[in-house]
């Protein structure tokens, strides 16, 4: 972003961006900060946007060619094209010798960089990877998020925030507008504002659901469950949800057998590394046989449903109550 923010202030634009990567709030910010630079408002004569698979390169690369009308720079946006995944050949020809009165921009979800078309954008111009952010760093981010707002924040409020909704950067940041709209006056944003105000994410009251089957509680376990069915969650997407996460138990209880380091843990397990607690005091309820054995129900539930055996809503909370029960 660093590059961009400096091309935006001393507005030296290159003549091609390629943004690439699953973070698509880091995506959309990068691009937006681009757009917003090189595009006048209401100046459709020299933007162009094409989106899709179906973009067809010679329309794009006609307008990339043509001089801008009264403008510094033409611009032309494309997104999710598919042109770094399977090299176009005009499109490489272009890279190779774009036009210095245009700005190509393109946003894509995935990319072969060992492609011709990867290597001729990064010869061209500026090629940024939007990854997915450190887990490590996202409580950082979601202070300075509140920052911004002039608003402070506990680290345990910010901890139960990403509870709630998890790590996606462009819900987080939703959350963190609409919390320090609702705390107004006050400087100070606290975890009684979040549990008032956000949205458990169906992993969290799957997290909670677990916690429930663990200790056996399984009124809480089926009570979250109807909960999650009345918040329109699918029974098949929470079924998934639950072998993700007692997949994720296992290799924890397992690596902290082992006395692995708890970043070692976080990236074994797909968790972030704040989670990482959490996961091995949950694990400690759970013996290696029983998640096992939990994990094979799931399997088993997995099949009846795809076979047409069993309903889904009916299969998964059986599952919930023979494991609740054991």
């Amino acid at each position: 972003m660093g590059r961009i923010s400096d091309d935006v202030k001393n507005r030296t634009f290159s003549p091609v961006y390629l943004i690439y990567g699953e973070e698509a709030y880091l995506k959309d910010n990068y691009r937006k900060s681009l757009i917003k630079a090189l595009v006048s408002p209401g100046d459709n004569l020299n933007y162009s946007f094409f989106s899709g698979g179906g973009t067809d390169p010679g329309e794009v690369l006609s307008l990339a060619q043509t001089l801008p009308f009264m403008a510094e720079k033409r611009v032309v946006q494309v997104i999710d094209s598919g042109f770094f995944k399977k090299s176009d050949d005009d499109i490489v020809d272009y890279l190779e010798k774009p036009s210095p009165d245009t700005v190509l921009l393109f946003v894509e979800s995935e990319v072969d960089k060992r492609g011709r078309a990867f290597k001729a954008a990064s010869k061209a111009g500026y090629v940024v990877e939007a990854a997915k952010y450190d887990a490590k760093k996202l409580p950082q981010w979601v202070a300075a998020g509140f920052k911004r707002y002039e608003k402070k924040v506990k680290r345990e409020t910010v901890d139960l925030l990403i509870d709630r909704v998890g790590t996606d950067m462009t819900a987080l940041d939703m959350e963190i507008a609409k919390l320090s709209s609702y705390a107004g006056d006050r400087d100070i944003v606290t975890s009684e504002d979040v549990t008032e105000l956000v949205s458990r994410s169906p992993a969290f009251n799957v997290f909670q659901m677990i916690d429930a089957i663990a200790d056996r509680r399984l009124n809480r376990a089926v009570g979250i469950y109807y909960d999650m069915l009345a918040e329109k969650e699918s029974p098949f997407g929470i079924l998934a949800l639950m072998e993700r996460h007692y997949r994720g138990l296992l290799v924890v209880k397992d690596m902290n057998e082992r006395k692995a380091d708890p970043a070692e843990i976080a990236k074994g397990a797909g968790i972030p590394a704040f989670a990482v607690s959490k996961y091995g005091t949950q694990a400690r309820k759970y013996s290696r046989g029983r998640l096992i054995k939990v994990l094979d129900s799931c399997v088993k539930a997995d099949r009846d449903i795809k076979q047409g055996n069993m309903d889904p809503g009916i299969a998964v909370e059986l599952l919930i109550v023979d494991t609740a029960s054991e």
